[in-house]
Parts: structure tokens; C-alpha cells; sequence
């Protein structure tokens, strides 16, 4: 099969690797130019193109693939049978989506429809989900709408941060993106519709959206603080500072134990923390500008005990 491979983001840079794992190697690599970075605003290169450089692919950097007359070129050039688009970070339009024999196909870590958008994984994880799932889909000009080729579910559980949901939806979604292009070479393709009166949206998570306070629900605080890990990062005010919380256990979900703040215990030496219901112990936080430290760590720092309130 002649096919490119069209992505930007870090997830896309994982995928094109896994997949070359096993033997699926793409004639072009399409990616986004370097950006500037760091103090020195030097230009880096994107996770794509480093992995791309590693295997020696054939690579393409373009900051608007819809205004790149050269690579429209190549494209009725080559005559190719697919585009694979993941994490690319760029509308894709004609002729890129109706030139290839089957067209651009796209892996998404949800259930689709469920979940279009940007941040799937983060927004499944803050709704307290207990399952989602990848799907390969073709593109076409509505965001993450096209007809669904393949699917499968993934569980979640209940301690799994983004970081970590990530990778199992990465090792499910290159196996079924494998399976769906065997199925295009072999002519068994069966492309599905979505419903479109199920489909929900996770749109970008705002820097709003990363605070929390005490007095919400057990449950909310800790799906919102792994729905954030790795990036970037839920936060509260202590002392008034921003304190970081990178990892939470959830100790009760339903009950009212104390006023929120209050410090009910302490568990296996981390911290049990009232919530507006329920409670959370405190695992690993960091204040502003520091490392990452332990809850017990925290609250010594502090010199916090049991029924004391956080400051």
C-alpha cells in the first residue's frame, strides 16, 4: 500500500513509531515546520520529524498543507492509496481528502461519535467515563465526523491518569489501524455513518478549567487532577500559592466527612483531605516553581496534622 502519513503532535510522533514497529512504513512524512523554543526561542523540531530523522523517512514540512501547491503536486504525482492523519494539528481539505484511492483516514482516541475535538482522552477522564475506545475514521470537512471504519473499546480505570490512558489507547488504536488498512488492501471495507444525535465534543482544556477548590465533589477533584497529568497539571491555592496536585486516591465519594480543607487522616502517610463530599488523599503535589513532593512531605512542610485545615 503507498500511503503518507500526516501528523505534529506527540501522539501522532508514538503512532508513526508503533507502527513502523510492525512493518507499516510510510512513503512521505507530512509534518508542521519547527517552532520556537525555549529562553533562546531556538527552533525544535516536532516529535514527528525527530522520529521520522531516526528510521530515515521520507519527510515534508509544510505550515498550511491546503495553500501548498508543491505538495498538491506530489500528491496527483504519486498516485497514492490512503493518507493516515493523527494529531496533525491542520485542517485537512480537497484535493487531499478525495485524491487517494481510499481517501484520509484518521485514528481518534474515543468512541466516536463521542468526544470529537481536541482533548478526548482529558474530557473522558474529567466526566468520570469508565470506558472509551479508538476509532479509525475518514476524514472529511467536519471536524471528526466522517463514517467509521473500525472501533474498539478501551476501559478505564479509576486511578488512570491522561498519561496513562494515553499509552493503552495508543497500543489498542496502532492494532486496529493495522487491521483497518489490511481490511482497505484486501476490498472488505465497511464504512459506517455516525449518529449525529449522540456525538459530543471535547473542545481544549482552558487554564481555568485546571483549578479546583476542596469544597467541590471527591469525584470531581480527582477525575479533573489525572485528567491533567501529565499537562497541564490541576492546581489549588494553599497558603496562598498555587500548589500543583499531580496525584489523588479517592478515599470516599459520597458522604459529607468535615469541613471542606480539613485534614481527616492520614493514609499510609499521605494526607486524607475533606471535600465538599467525600475526601481525597493528596499523593504528589508541587508547589509553584519547586519539584514534586510527596503528601507527607507537604503537609510536614507546612506542620500540618490530623484536624487541622489547610491554610
Amino acid at each position: 500500500m503507498k500511503f503518507w502519513y500526516m501528523a505534529s503532535g506527540s501522539w501522532g510522533a508514538q503512532c508513526l513509531l508503533e507502527l513502523t514497529k510492525k512493518g507499516v512504513f510510510p512513503d512521505l512524512v507530512v509534518t508542521s515546520n519547527p517552532k520556537p523554543s525555549g529562553r533562546g526561542l531556538k527552533l525544535r523540531l516536532n516529535k514527528v520529524e525527530e522520529v521520522a530523522n531516526s528510521l530515515k523517512l521520507n519527510l515534508w514540512r509544510s505550515e498550511n498543507i491546503n495553500l501548498d501547491e508543491a505538495l498538491k503536486g506530489e500528491l496527483v504525482a504519486q498516485k497514492l492509496d490512503v493518507i493516515i492523519v493523527i494529531d496533525f494539528g491542520q485542517k485537512v481539505k480537497e484535493p487531499f481528502l478525495s485524491i487517494p484511492k481510499f481517501g484520509c483516514i484518521n485514528l481518534h482516541p474515543s468512541l466516536l461519535p463521542k468526544y470529537r475535538g481536541a482533548a478526548p482522552i482529558q474530557r473522558a477522564l474529567m466526566d468520570g467515563q469508565k470506558v472509551t475506545g479508538v476509532t479509525v475514521f475518514k476524514l472529511t470537512e467536519l471536524m471528526d465526523a466522517g463514517p467509521i471504519l473500525a472501533q474498539e473499546e478501551v476501559p478505564i480505570d479509576i486511578d488512570d491518569t491522561a498519561g496513562m490512558l494515553s499509552e493503552k489507547l495508543l497500543s489498542a488504536g496502532v492494532d486496529l489501524l493495522v487491521t483497518a488498512l489490511n481490511l482497505l488492501v484486501a476490498g472488505t471495507a465497511k464504512f459506517k455513518e455516525q449518529d449525529e444525535s449522540t456525538a459530543t465534543y471535547a473542545p481544549k482544556i482552558t487554564n481555568e478549567e485546571a483549578f479546583f477548590d476542596f469544597d467541590k465533589k471527591a469525584t470531581e477533584i480527582h477525575n479533573k487532577v489525572r485528567a491533567l497529568n501529565p499537562k497541564p497539571g490541576a492546581y489549588t491555592i494553599v497558603n496562598n500559592k498555587r500548589l500543583k496536585v499531580w496525584r489523588t486516591k479517592l478515599i470516599n465519594k459520597e458522604e459529607t466527612l468535615s469541613t471542606p480543607r480539613t485534614i481527616l487522616s492520614i493514609d499510609e502517610g499521605f494526607p486524607v483531605i475533606a471535600c465538599g463530599k467525600g475526601a481525597v488523599s493528596l499523593r504528589k503535589v508541587q508547589w509553584e516553581g519547586k519539584a514534586t513532593i510527596d503528601g507527607r512531605s507537604f503537609i510536614n512542610g507546612l506542620r500540618l496534622h490530623e484536624g487541622d485545615v489547610l491554610p
